[in-house]
């Protein structure tokens, strides 16, 4: 073992033997999220409430004890997400019921795919391979995506974990075949999962321009036709889907959330989106540090990690090398495009993604995207550097853990 952990840390190339040890690793290292889910009530995942409502022909929710960030709209409970991740419990919620399905463990089983996409995006950029394994420790260990697999039993969580899955797909489509129509589906997959990631519409479009500006030939509107139509479905669902609640095709029930504490005064006196959390939702992802909570006469009593969480460069500062990518300009142009409108986006909401230790989670909305543009500029940086931004990030979520798991019930 320390033989291969001693070729990792020296930049070498994985072997097969390497790869089935890091795999192996990579899933162990998922068993503490699988048992947590023991701790809580499968229907505590909103997801499989919803499934179970599904299978039943209706669109409200059962029954449930927890109806927390839920909406409540004509005497009766409504999920007020997108539906997608619940369509994807049906078969699960159909053979062991709502609150026997271990939505930690299918989240890891689609964390294993994105790992495999990951590895076929790397290949078709030409990443160098002594990279890989590093890369990957970054992407799934320093980063938020570890939180939201951890925390999968709650519905947010496991759509952050579905959704990266679908932006990999998409990208890996992109580099790939770049079947349009099929590009087009795994956007709207994403979409009626998280709604922002439909801007990745934006990257899709400069790569249809640039695929055309390499060969010479001339714009194929077809292309453009194939994605914009299969995209349009999913939207078109989604409209369906929110008249089908809300009476209204725009009505997508973000104002009928019961909401709790802070967030419930913020709404109330501002709304869902207001100009208002800008300021304050940049500081938290840009700026703000990792910190501790103490709490006592002296201030010396450990009480909890801060659940609003941790910036994106303090929390996994190796993300930094994306500004040095190295890829065709107007690839470059619509990849910071993407990631700009979905964050612009996010600066405007009412919540920056709280009830989250040491990550900004709403980076996932284009974290996937973002990683590629990390592996593109990583050779620009020395690699101690790089070993050591990874080492620290994969550790501060480590200890942010810990000490959360320890101390949120006190």
């Amino acid at each position: 073992m320390l033989y291969h952990i001693r070729r990792l840390w020296r930049f070498e190339s994985p072997s097969a033997k390497d790869w089935t040890i890091y795999f192996t690793l990579f899933i162990l290292a998922q068993i503490p999220a699988i048992i947590n889910f023991y701790y809580n009530d499968g229907e505590s995942n909103a997801y499989t409430a919803f499934a179970q409502s599904l299978l039943n022909g209706q669109l409200n929710l059962p029954q449930m004890s927890n109806y927390g960030d839920m909406a409540f709209y004509n005497d009766a409970y409504y999920l007020p997400y997108p539906p997608l991740p619940a369509v994807i419990l049906m078969p699960f919620v159909a053979i062991f019921g709502a609150g026997a399905v271990n939505t930690v463990a299918i989240a890891t089983l689609f964390a294993c795919f994105s790992l495999h996409t990951l590895f076929k995006i790397f290949q078709k950029l030409g990443i160098d391979a002594q990279y890989y394994a590093w890369l990957f420790l970054g992407f799934f260990f320093g980063t938020g995506y570890w939180l939201a697999l951890f925390n999968s039993h709650h519905s947010y969580s496991f759509a952050h974990i579905i959704s990266c899955l679908f932006q990999l797909l998409i990208i890996n489509e992109f580099l790939g075949k770049k079947r349009w129509f099929l590009i087009g589906v795994f956007i709207g997959c994403s979409f009626l999962t998280r709604q922002f990631t439909i801007l990745y519409s934006l990257m899709a479009l400069g790569y249809i321009i640039h695929t055309y500006s390499q060969t010479g030939k001339k714009l194929h509107l077809k292309n453009i036709f194939a994605l914009i139509s299969s995209t349009g479905v999913f939207i078109l669902i989604y409209l369906l889907y929110n008249y089908a609640r809300f009476d209204d095709f725009l009505d997508t029930g973000y104002n009928y959330i019961l909401y709790l504490g802070i967030l419930k005064e913020r709404v109330a006196e501002y709304g869902v989106f207001h100009a208002r959390y800008f300021l304050y939702n940049l500081y938290c992802f840009l700026i703000k540090g990792f910190n501790i909570e103490f709490e006592g006469n002296s201030n010396l009593v450990i009480k909890d990690m801060d659940l609003w969480g941790t910036s994106l460069l303090a929390a996994s500062p190796f993300l930094i090398a994306s500004v040095k990518a190295q890829w065709p300009k107007i690839l470059r142009v619509s990849a910071w495009l993407t990631i700009i409108f979905i964050l612009t986006g996010q600066l405007f909401y009412h919540n920056n993604g709280w009830q989250q230790v040491n990550a900004s989670r709403f980076s996932l909305d284009f974290l996937p995207l973002l990683i590629v543009l990390t592996a593109l500029g990583l050779p620009q940086l020395p690699k101690w550097l790089f070993k050591g931004m990874i080492v620290y990030a994969v550790l501060l979520n480590v200890i942010s853990f810990l000490i959360h798991s320890l101390y949120q019930t006190h």
